[in-house]
Formats: structure tokens, sequence, C-alpha cells
């Protein structure tokens, strides 16, 4: 056999076993739908700083006046479209994905400045994700709380809802979901804010993130919204 026939089927003999190795590795991890979930997932803080200063500054240039209902928080209500929810209303999306307490801290003023009649927040999941220090998530938070000091605006926080981790693995802890919803329950007892408990509604029997309300175990499906929604009219 002549040399460069030797080479390619030693080439050839090699790419068969490695892809052979990495088919085994994913079949061990979980599966090609494990390798596709995580690339969605993984959050990208500086890979996606574009995608927050993009909307940040859209925001800020809106003409917006006469706000009835502003909800702030990171993809999860990025992904929600309120306006359908509340067609008689002016109602805002302030939701960037990714995004944790700092970054809303750091957009709160364009709230404030439409002066809403009412004002959602959620936030918290993605500080879980960055491994955000408990005491640090809870300082940003009340640093939100409190620049609406003073305004009109009537503030609500609502709970950080459970995780599938059947679904979405386990970068997101339920454990650490509850430890953080009591953070948020003691800021608004603590300022007279209504705590909204939104997590109850869409756990399952194990805790976790009903299979029912989502796709990738973090995020909501249509049926999710629509049960969030509807909480939020029976209060």
């Amino acid at each position: 056999m002549e040399k460069g026939n030797i080479l390619l089927a030693i080439s050839l003999l090699l790419n068969i076993l490695l892809i052979g190795t990495g088919s085994y590795v994913v079949h061990k991890i979980g599966g090609i739908e494990f390798v596709k979930t995580k690339m969605q997932t993984t959050p990208s803080p500086k890979k996606d700083s574009a995608y927050y200063f993009t909307k940040k500054s859209v925001f800020e240039h809106s003409a917006a006046s006469d706000v009835d209902k502003v909800f702030i928080g990171d993809s999860i209500t990025d992904y929600g479209e309120f306006q359908e929810y509340f067609p008689n209303e002016i109602v805002l999306n302030r939701g960037i994905r990714n995004d944790a307490a700092n970054g809303v801290l750091n957009r709160i003023q364009e709230v404030l400045d439409r002066n809403p009649k009412e004002a959602y927040l959620m936030i918290g999941v993605n500080d879980i994700r960055y491994k955000t220090d408990a005491n640090d998530f809870e300082s940003r938070v009340d640093k939100i709380v409190d620049s609406f000091e003073g305004k009109e605006t009537r503030l609500f926080i609502q709970s950080i809802l459970p995780v599938n981790n059947g679904l979405f693995g386990n970068e997101v802890t339920n454990e650490k979901v509850k430890r953080f919803n009591d953070i948020l329950r003691r800021i608004a007892d603590e300022n007279r804010i209504e705590y909204i408990d939104l997590h109850s509604y869409f756990t399952d029997k194990n805790g976790e993130l009903d299979k029912k309300f989502t796709v990738d175990g973090l995020h909501l499906n249509g049926k999710g919204y629509e049960v969030w929604v509807e909480k939020l009219r029976s209060r």
C-alpha cells in the first residue's frame, strides 16, 4: 500500500474512534438533547452585554407615558407578552434576558421616569446562576426598592419561580431558590410591599417547576404565562 493511502486509512480510523468516543460521552451525560439544552441556557453575561445595553437604550428612548403596569426582570419577564393580557391598559415589558439584580438597579431610573401606576419586579434566578452572594443580592434589591420611595408607583415583589432540574440541570437548585425567595419576602415585609408568591403555583409534587409549564426547565411556556397573569388578576 502506498504511503498516502496508509495515512488516509489511519486518519479515517482515528475519526471513527473520535466520533464513537464523542457519541459515548454525549450518551452518558444525557444525550444530544441535554447538550442542546445546555448550549441554549448557559448564561454568558459578557457575551450578552450588547443585548443588555441595546435594550436599555431602547427603553430610555421610548416615548411611552401614562403607564399602567410595568414588568421588570430577566428573560422570564422578557419573553412575556404582557400587553396582550391587559389590552385596555398601557403595559411595558422591562425584562432583559440574563439580567440580575445589579442590572435592574442600573436601569431602574428609566422605569421611575415613566411614573407607572404599578410595577412588578421578578429578579434573582440569574443571581443564583452567577453565584451572587446572598447578602449582595439582598443589598441590591433593597436599593431597587428604595428607589421607589416617594414615588406614586405601587411596587410588587414577585417570587422567583422553581426550576425543573431534570430538564435544566443542576445549575440552579430549588433549595437556593427558596433561600432567595425568603430574602425577597423579608424585604417586602420590611418595606410594607405586597409580596406575590407565584412559586407555589408552578411546583410539581417534587417541588420543581412542573413540566407542563416549561420547555427547557427554566422559562415558561404559554400556559405558564396564563397562570402567572391569572394569579395577578385574582389578588
